[in-house]
């Protein structure tokens, strides 16, 4: 049987530790925008062309790692990966710069719960 088609990312779910400091960390890191959500319980936002959203929700712990291993966001050439670094700099968002990896070079942030965010230009 040959594969069905995918559109594309729809979205990822994340539980975390403390909801309004993680909300606060993808508005300011990644530029997200917020959707909806029901106090206290989850938060969904979405990037700035609707291409996916990030869903947080509560009732995860600090400090555990869950079994996602990290979540990859590509961006258009290293120029942008550039930009993107001086970007979280400004911001006060800790990340290691740029580094190779096998499809080209990416960053390495990690959330307030230590879920690693990678931006690649592959």
């Amino acid at each position: 049987m040959d594969a069905l088609p995918l559109a594309g990312l729809s979205h990822f779910q994340l539980h975390v530790a403390d909801l309004d400091a993680s909300v606060e960390w993808y508005k300011r890191a990644l530029g997200l925008a917020e959707l909806r959500g029901e106090a206290g319980r989850y938060v969904t936002l979405h990037s700035a062309d609707g291409g996916f959203r990030v869903v947080l929700s509560a009732g995860g712990q600090a400090g555990t790692r869950g079994a996602l291993d990290h979540i990859a966001f590509a961006v258009a050439d290293i120029d942008a990966l550039t930009a993107w670094c001086e970007h979280l700099t400004a911001i006060g968002i800790p990340h290691d710069g740029i580094k190779p990896n096998i499809a080209g070079r990416s960053v390495d942030l990690f959330d307030p719960d230590g879920n690693n965010i990678e931006l690649v230009s592959e």
